[in-house]
């Protein structure tokens, strides 16, 4: 049948723009099944990402000791190199609108994600493999490392906001799964008093190609799940979005407020490092010499609780109905009200409830994130989507790096007094 040409009442165009309605809701569609579908799988390009966060956490003290920088001015020089991990972030957040302007929101995580491949095969190409000691190695691997994690993570939950909230549910997931796989099980291989004085030093090389050879697979499940941006919703850059700001920033500034608190007490939980600090850790009481265990063995057991606090607290959001603004305000003023009694509960330097600080603490931290990222996609308007995360996690990034700065005070403070396996040296 030959094509009818159009009539002078529109009609034909009407008929066209029903086409183009139908198609809409027909990609909608698609995209809802393929949410249901792939939800679960978007979980691993997150966990991918975050093991390779966790290699600054964790890999960090055997990273410094290959370099042979536990003393002196190589010792000030590494912990120099450590805080591009935050710089790094830090400057992503935003900067990947001006130095990626040329690539869409898709393209700038799969190239955050190379970044980050780079970064973590430093260490054991560099240094373990070619016995390098230079310090500048440690520069370059946090400073590539911040620079992918940064454009990685605004980008990726705003790329997988059209697959709907039980995609984004999974995919968030992610965070506490990949680090808690490198705090935990990394750690136990690295663990001289598990593995002997041998594998100590040369485990963690492993552990790096491990995180490695993984970051290819979620750059794999990310490019076929995520759907293309062509004809979705054009995201503003942050300057236009800044433009903007009265149609988001005021519904935002408590989740900001959130980010800012539960980053800081993050930044902060890493100090249980200064505080159980002898050859044993008592768990009953800073003066105890009895009940005791071994540090790595212990922070294992740390590990697990944030595991445990991080996770079911950002499952059980998207569990909640939340069809409030109210309702979505009350679970972020809980999870201030958490990190701060977590960071407070730390303060006793008690082992055992250390614990449970640590639950609580990571347990306001996902309900943090959960929410946010729950509310932006349902609140905020879809252009502003990809500048909102960045700025939002950009203000985390703050939290951190002002965590960071005080946690050697933090910890004067927590160690009033020196006991024979807590808070030796203060």
């Amino acid at each position: 049948m030959a094509p009818s040409r159009p009539s002078s009442d529109g009609t034909s165009l009407a008929n066209l723009e029903g086409s183009r309605e139908s198609l809409t809701q027909a990609s909608c569609e698609t995209a809802r099944t393929a949410s249901s579908r792939s939800g679960s799988q978007l979980v691993l390009p997150m966990i991918v990402i975050f093991q390779g966060y966790a290699a600054y956490v964790v890999m960090q003290h055997y990273f410094k000791s290959i370099l042979d920088a536990n003393t002196g001015s190589r010792q000030d020089v590494f912990t120099a190199s450590t805080t591009l991990m935050h710089w790094g972030k830090l400057f992503a957040r935003v900067g990947h609108d001006v130095i990626l302007a040329c690539l869409s929101t898709r393209s700038r995580v799969l190239f955050a994600m190379l970044i980050t491949v780079v970064a973590v095969m430093i260490p054991p190409i560099f240094v373990w493999g070619m016995g390098s000691k230079w310090l500048g190695w440690a520069f370059v691997h946090y400073g590539l490392l911040g620079l992918g994690v940064g454009i990685f993570e605004g980008n990726f939950l705003a790329s997988i906001s059209p697959l709907g909230s039980e995609a984004k549910a999974w995919a968030i997931m992610g965070t506490p799964l990949g680090l808690a796989t490198v705090d935990i099980i990394g750690q136990l291989l690295c663990s001289a008093a598990i593995v002997g004085e041998t594998a100590h030093h040369s485990n963690p090389q492993y552990v790096y190609w491990y995180i490695a050879a993984c970051i290819p697979l979620g750059m794999a499940v990310y490019w076929r799940e995520c759907p293309e941006e062509a004809g979705g919703v054009a995201q503003k850059n942050i300057l236009r979005a800044l433009a903007d700001w009265k149609d988001w920033l005021p519904i935002m500034v408590p989740f900001f407020l959130a980010k800012l608190i539960g980053n800081f007490v993050m930044e902060n939980t890493p100090g249980w490092f200064y505080v159980f600090n002898g050859s044993k850790v008592p768990m009953f009481s800073p003066s105890g010499t009895s009940s005791l265990i071994d540090p790595d063995v212990y922070f294992c057991m740390i590990y697990v609780f944030v595991l445990l606090g991080d996770s079911l607290s950002r499952r059980f959001v998207y569990v909640l109905q939340l069809d409030s603004q109210r309702a979505n305000y009350v679970v972020i003023c809980s999870s201030i009200i958490c990190s701060c009694l977590g960071f407070f509960l730390e303060s006793f330097t008690i082992a055992v409830v250390t614990l449970a600080a640590g639950f609580i603490a990571f347990w306001g931290n996902g309900l943090a994130y959960a929410v946010a990222t729950k509310y932006i996609d349902k609140y905020v308007h879809s252009e502003h989507t990809r500048a909102v995360y960045g700025l939002w996690t950009l203000v985390g990034d703050v939290g951190s790096i002002a965590g960071a700065w005080l946690v050697v005070w933090v910890n004067s403070v927590f160690c009033q007094q020196a006991y024979e396996y807590v808070c030796i040296g203060h």
